[in-house]
């Protein structure tokens, strides 16, 4: 009788409690099994498995006990779990029952085999590490059985063996050094690519042999996308923008440029290693020409290695496929949300989408354990592969899959198809991009660590030690206004997605036991000695990382972050990125928007409408009567802090002006045309104020002709690219643009504590009173940009009514930028092209020199400092508030808002500009104006309310005297009563109510408008 021996086996000793677990499980499916078969012959991919009797099992397990150093024939380590161990395909016997003798050195047990899914065996292999307390580095069988001549154990061939079949559809590197392979879990290779059958056509990537002579790689063909790692046509590996990002296009440098800016300084294997764009990798070079050569479709995962890279891993779509399966028994997701097949602005909601990132997260992390993939691999090889041909495609959500798109004068409420080559850019729910490749712990979703591996600072000890101080210094040139109008920008732009409990309330972390947490808590813990809560009865805070985003076709890869709001600085902030939020808000009668009008009959303009639909989210109504609300605008964070409520309240009354004006000018308009028309020339203000007022502030004039910011005087703008990605920063998002919180003061209005305001915009209530904080943002001065923050904010954070104690902004700064996996401060200044800082020492010049010294008592290494708290730390450039790293990231981001906006207002797209009229009056456009338009009787203000008044540089005026927008220039001479060729995408409403014109005289609303401005004057 011939002997069969397989060398697949997981498991090694367990504990008894687990092989008891096993032991039911498996007695229990062999009940529901009715066909015992292990003669057939199979798909590799299918696997069989003994299941020996219960006395065999006591044999094994008494087995157990012998002398482990025996050399007489027999096992060597039993399996606690009824002695289970999978079976090969039959050597000798082909009948239904196959007879195969295990080699005990007391008796010789028969037994029978039953065919056992794959997947069950491989779910058992990744449970068991956190079962178990003596599993040991990757096994083989001969771990089981002495090598003697009477037992000789066949080895299956590997990849690497001469003799292997099997073909794969995906080749990785196996290492990117030829020092040892950082592997995500600091093993070998694990057993699952062994219990992994591998069958399909196969991409052959010689990777021997002589490389000095092959020819460079052909440089891109078209021009390409700012967007890292995404996804590009799946019919051409060429066309992918991994390997073909410019520095222009502020992504990877040449074929992978940037990788030198995010290199080790040590040969450690956890760390990311350089490719020198000079340098390309020989073997690289070679599969650039084979593909070229041979015009092969499917794309491949290999990617650049460092020098001396030898060997290769195949990855199989089943192998792919498997690992979707085992995420969703391992995450308890065992039904996609439906509403990810929708294809609206309201549907999938970001959470749907976020179940596919979490999946795709978790089986990115399935196939690395099991092939012991390098963190390079997975940040570079893992997002290559063409998921298309796997089953990914069917849970990829509707808006990540390619869409027609049709041409339109307006925008989507969405954003999707601002890019008709791209349509999903930029649009709400797509994930967040990146400048440098994401510093996980594990290459995949773990917050950042330290160099050494060590964890870092707690951000809470960062944040007392090096951003607190007992005064902070005043920017005497700017007003509060800047943070305002900064955040309502911020708000336009970014929303990271949270997840929330049932009741859509963020989720609690600090009041549950850890294991009882959500799986997104990473609470911050407080020290027992903290300086302010130690004399409070607090020791944790709560904190929920982002939750998982989704590219374009769904690839695998690291963490992303989702994006609630669309990337293009559209008004989204004011009129809502879904169909439900602009219904809710809208008035459907000329063009206007919802607004209370309890104060009209005392000659006071309209306030925006209560939030009476959950009226607790982003709103402190604690202590109050049922019938106090906050706001309802289009953004649920406008209550955040009582001056964006205000700046809302501004857009809101000027929303209504236009929209009154232009319904004078052309009653033949609809309801749905004026409303369309108001929110393009609100948008096209937004977008002349951000760039001509508050941005030369930020990143100052230099910075500004660096970048190509600077707007154009006259005629269109021509610098519109299809090629580049708007999409939203992660390190934007999580660093850069938080700059403002440190120039956020400690009180409002000189006397009001800050923390009294934050979600509680109350006061504006009161009538008149709008006038007299617009009077306090333009007349108060905020703090200066550096390391330390307001009190009010980094212990009184959405403080409670009754309570002494809040949250800390610069703590949750901190572990955001970890969380989201952003590089330290000295990756991203090498990123914007400056000098590598070496020691501490070189900080100085660059920092004060007390942060200095608290950066060397907090930090291992000063590759370890956190972005965020350096950026803000940073001396500002001339003429700027930010330092030289923060005003490169956001100058960068902002010059892609524009570059890739087709409905950007200079653009002159015949289908979407403005005529050359009206594009001269919105260039006459001023934040001052419609402050003052917006006010119940504001008579003077500073020519730039974003500055300090200044006698000379920047004196008041007469609001008479600042220019005004002719909206005469939007006369429709045709007398059609459409709403214009405006797209039928599913998150436009439509002529969902009669048209508001009246049949009131032109002149009417036009008169009054301009009489009360000459009234003010005379006055």
């Amino acid at each position: 009788m011939d002997h069969h021996h397989c060398d697949c086996s997981p498991f090694r000793t367990t504990t008894t409690l687990f092989s008891n677990i096993i032991d039911t499980f498996l007695k229990n499916f062999m009940k529901l099994t009715s066909n015992i078969d292990d003669g057939d012959d199979h798909r590799s991919s299918t696997l069989s498995t003994k299941i020996f009797s219960s006395n065999d099992s006591q044999q094994n397990n008494n087995n157990n006990n012998n002398d482990n150093n025996s050399k007489n024939v027999g096992i060597k380590s039993q399996i606690k779990m009824s002695s289970l161990l999978c079976c090969g395909r039959p050597q000798s016997s082909s009948s239904s029952t196959t007879t195969t003798t295990t080699i005990s050195s007391t008796t010789t047990t028969t037994t029978k085999c039953i065919k056992f899914p794959s997947f069950l065996i491989i779910l058992m292999a990744i449970l068991l590490p956190s079962t178990t307390s003596t599993l040991t580095s990757p096994l083989s069988l001969q771990d089981y059985f002495p090598d003697t001549a009477t037992t000789k154990i066949p080895n299956r061939p590997t990849p690497f063996s001469p003799d292997y079949h099997p073909e794969c559809d995906i080749i990785l590197p196996a290492s990117y050094s030829s020092s040892s392979s950082s592997s995500m879990n600091n093993r070998k290779q694990n057993h699952f690519n062994e219990i992994m059958e591998l069958s399909a056509p196969v991409i052959n990537l010689d990777i021997s042999g002589d490389h000095q002579s092959l020819p460079p790689p052909p440089p891109p063909s078209t021009p390409i996308s700012t967007s890292y790692y995404y996804p590009g046509d799946t019919n051409d590996a060429l066309s992918n923008d991994l390997l073909s990002m410019s520095n222009n296009g502020g992504a990877l440098g040449g074929y992978g440029g940037a990788l030198s800016s995010f290199r080790s300084s040590s040969a450690s294997s956890e760390s990311y290693r350089s490719s020198s764009a000079s340098t390309i990798n020989p073997i690289l070079q070679k599969y650039f020409a084979d593909i070229t050569g041979h015009h092969i479709r499917k794309r491949s995962t290999y990617m650049m290695t460092g020098a001396g890279g030898i060997g290769h891993i195949c990855i199989n779509y089943d192998d792919i496929n498997q690992a979707i399966h085992l995420a969703k028994i391992s995450l308890g997701m065992y039904q996609i949300p439906q509403e990810n097949n929708h294809l609206s602005s309201d549907y999938p909601k970001p959470e749907h989408v976020a179940t596919v990132g979490e999946l795709l997260v978790k089986a990115s992390e399935i196939l690395a354990q099991s092939f012991g993939l390098s963190k390079e691999t997975i940040v570079y090889g893992l997002p290559r592969i063409d998921t298309t041909n796997t089953i990914i495609r069917e849970i990829c959500p509707s808006i990540m899959k390619p869409v027609k798109c049709e041409i339109s004068k307006y925008r989507t409420l969405s954003g999707m198809c601002n890019n008709l080559e791209y349509p999903s850019w930029g649009s709400t729910r797509s994930a967040m991009l990146r400048y440098m490749p994401p510093d996980y712990a594990d290459g995949l979703s773990a917050p950042r660590v330290s160099k050494n591996g060590q964890p870092l600072p707690p951000p809470r000890v960062v944040s007392f030690i090096l951003h607190q101080a007992d005064e902070n210094d005043y920017d005497t040139e700017v007003t509060y206004l800047v943070i305002a109008w900064g955040q309502m920008v911020d708000h336009d732009l970014t929303f990271a997605s949270m997840p929330k409990d049932k009741n859509d309330q963020s989720i609690k972390c600090c009041k549950y036991s850890e294991d009882q947490r959500h799986r997104n808590c990473y609470p911050i813990q407080m020290p027992n000695n903290d300086p302010y809560y130690k004399f409070y009865p607090k020791k944790c805070m709560d904190f929920v990382r982002s939750t998982a985003g989704v590219k374009p076709n769904c690839p695998l890869g690291p963490r992303h972050q989702i994006n609630v709001v669309s990337s293009y600085l559209d008004a989204d902030c004011i009129y809502g990125g879904a169909i439900s939020t602009t219904k809710r808000i809208r008035e459907f009668n000329g063009g206007r928007l919802k607004s209370t009008k309890v104060y009209r009959q005392m000659g006071l303009k309209d306030l925006l409408p209560a939030k009476v639909k959950n009226p607790d989210q982003g709103c402190e109504r604690s202590g109050r009567t049922k019938n106090s609300y906050c706001f309802d605008t289009g953004d649920t964070r406008s209550n955040v802090q009582l001056q964006l409520t205000v700046l809302h309240t501004v857009w809101l009354r000027h929303h209504n002006q236009i929209a009154d004006v232009l319904s004078e000018i052309n009653p033949q308009w609809s309801d749905e045309k004026l409303f369309q028309e108001t929110r393009r020339i609100v948008a096209a203000m937004i977008q002349h104020i951000t760039y001509n007022e508050f941005l030369p502030i930020v990143v100052g004039r230099q910075t500004l002709t660096k970048y190509g910011l600077n707007l154009q005087k006259y005629g269109y703008y021509h610098g519109y690219d299809p090629k580049t990605n708007p999409g939203i920063r992660v390190e934007f998002q999580a660093a850069a643009f938080r700059f403002g919180h440190s120039i956020v003061p400690d009180t409002v209005d000189h006397s009001v504590r800050l923390a009294s305001v934050l979600r509680q915009p109350f006061s504006l209530y009161h009538p008149g009173v709008l006038d007299s904080f617009i009077f306090g943002m333009i007349n108060q001065p905020a703090y200066r940009v550096d390391a330390t923050m307001a009190n009010e904010i980094t212990n009184h954070l959405f403080q409670k009514p009754g309570e002494q104690f809040g949250l800390d902004l610069a703590a949750i700064n901190i572990l955001r930028g970890r969380e989201m996996g952003v590089p330290g401060y000295n990756y991203m200044r090498e990123y914007c092209g400056m000098k590598r800082i070496k020691h501490f020492n070189d900080l100085y010049g660059l920092v004060h020199n007390e942060t200095v010294q608290r950066y060397m008592q907090l930090y291992d290494h000063v590759d370890d400092i956190d972005f965020w708290s350096a950026g803000i730390a940073e001396f500002p450039l001339m003429g700027a508030m930010v330092g030289p790293t923060f005003a490169c990231i956001i100058a960068e981001q902002f010059a892609q808002l524009r570059k890739g906006d087709r409905y950007w207002y200079e653009n002159g797209q015949l289908a979407t500009k403005f005529s050359m009229d009206q594009l001269s009056e919105i260039r006459k456009t001023k934040l001052a104006r419609i402050l003052c338009e917006a006010s119940d009787d504001m008579e003077t203000i500073q020519l730039y309310p974003l500055l300090a008044a200044h006698p000379t540089s920047n004196p008041r005026v007469n609001c008479a005297d600042l220019p005004e927008m002719d909206l005469t220039s939007w006369r429709d001479s045709s007398s059609s009563s459409s709403s214009s060729a405006y797209m039928s995408y599913p998150d436009n409403i439509g002529d969902t109510a009669s048209g508001g014109g009246g049949g009131g005289g032109i002149s009417t609303i036009i008169d009054e408008y301009k009489a009360k401005s000459k009234a003010k004057a005379k006055a």
